[in-house]
């Protein structure tokens, strides 16, 4: 039964089974794509070196109050102040700004200060926006923000001349900033914008009412008016200034010209024996807005070089994605500020543009206008 049956069976169609399907490499889905970070802004760290203890600390306080009010007029979000107290070392004080970050130093006040921070500058590769007015310590990365005398005595008697005073004596004290005004005064006479009739030298006690010295300072005085002196230019202010009023009293009228000293209300004190004397000083006008806004923001009147902190924050503000570099720091056009336009040179000095302003019983009255570009 076995075969007959297989005898009988019928052969299978063959029968084509589609191919096996090819495997298919599976792939894990990538996950969503994550938004990037938004950028951080750069910041810059700028040393501001002030008194902040000790007898200076109220000038120090109130020109960190102007550096701090310069960046907030501004809009510069950018800048980071590092206030650092030179009350014990100007050098330490520069050193722990630097080793935070410092890539520009604004600061300090007095010139002593200043040669002890300038060994660092070269090593750190930084540069010094100094506030002091003693031109000898600029150069070697060090700028003098400080108003020059010698600057505002040549603006004076450039002026003078242009008014046909060209006669001129000097009373100057006997130190090293009335030998800046001597150097000064003997430049022009070299140059042939004034004649100088003599440098007449004093000490505090020489002004004092009642010493020796007031005799011999009267009796010069009373020989320059007979050799026909037409202005005498007496570069002092504060008390000093009313000392000499007071000792020149017996010569008055005298016609009297002054220095940056005199940009103060104490001068004002003696408009009468000042009267119609004039000196070369920044424009007052935009300092006596800046004054109103810091009594508004602190309570009190600033100090009147607190000026020199906001105009030395405004121009790191300006400087921070340019760069510290000489080319920037000396832009050839300069910069304009609270006390008008400026700019520093190569040698570490600067350059301002001056008003020339009269004394008068009731304040300064602007007889030539400051430049508004150099």
């Amino acid at each position: 039964m076995a075969l007959t049956s297989c005898g009988q069976q019928k052969v299978p169609e063959t029968v084509t089974m589609p191919p096996p399907p090819k495997a298919v490499r599976k792939v894990k889905p990538l996950p969503p794509a994550t938004p990037p970070l938004p950028a951080q802004p750069l910041t810059h760290k700028v040393g501001l070196l002030l008194p902040l203890t000790g007898p200076q600390e109220p000038l120090g306080k109130a020109m960190v109050e102007a550096a701090q009010m310069a960046l907030f007029e501004s809009g510069c979000s950018s800048i980071i102040l590092l206030p650092q107290d030179t009350a014990q070392g100007a050098h330490q004080a520069a050193l722990r700004a630097l080793d935070e970050g410092a890539e520009l130093l604004l600061g300090p006040i007095f010139a002593p200060e200043v040669e002890a921070v300038k060994p660092l500058l070269s090593a750190r590769k930084v540069s010094l926006i100094s506030f002091s007015t003693n031109q000898s310590v600029a150069g070697g990365g060090t700028f003098i923000l400080g108003f020059l005398p010698a600057q505002q005595i040549e603006r004076a008697l450039h002026f003078a001349k242009e008014k046909g005073v060209s006669k001129i004596a000097a009373l100057t004290p006997d130190n090293q900033y009335g030998h800046h005004i001597d150097q000064a005064l003997k430049r022009l006479e070299t140059q042939g914008n004034i004649q100088l009739l003599g440098i007449t030298h004093y000490t505090k006690g020489d002004i004092l009412e009642g010493n020796p010295g007031n005799v011999r300072l009267l009796e010069e005085v009373a020989d320059y008016k007979a050799k026909g002196v037409e202005a005498f230019l007496i570069p002092e202010g504060g008390e000093n200034l009313g000392y000499l009023m007071t000792l020149l009293r017996p010569q008055m009228p005298l016609k009297i010209l002054g220095s940056g000293q005199w940009d103060t209300p104490e001068t004002l004190h003696h408009a009468e024996a000042l009267r119609s004397g004039f000196f070369a000083s920044p424009d007052p006008q935009e300092r006596i807005r800046f004054e109103a806004r810091f009594q508004k923001i602190y309570g009190y009147t600033p100090p009147r070089i607190a000026t020199l902190a906001y105009d030395a924050t405004a121009l790191a503000a300006a400087l921070a994605d340019k760069g510290y570099t000489l080319q920037n720091l000396t832009f050839s056009q300069g910069f304009s500020g609270i006390d008008g336009l400026f700019r520093l040179t190569a040698k570490g000095l600067n350059e301002r543009g001056l008003a020339i302003l009269e004394v008068n019983s009731g304040g300064f009255r602007t007889l030539s206008p400051s430049p508004q570009t150099f």
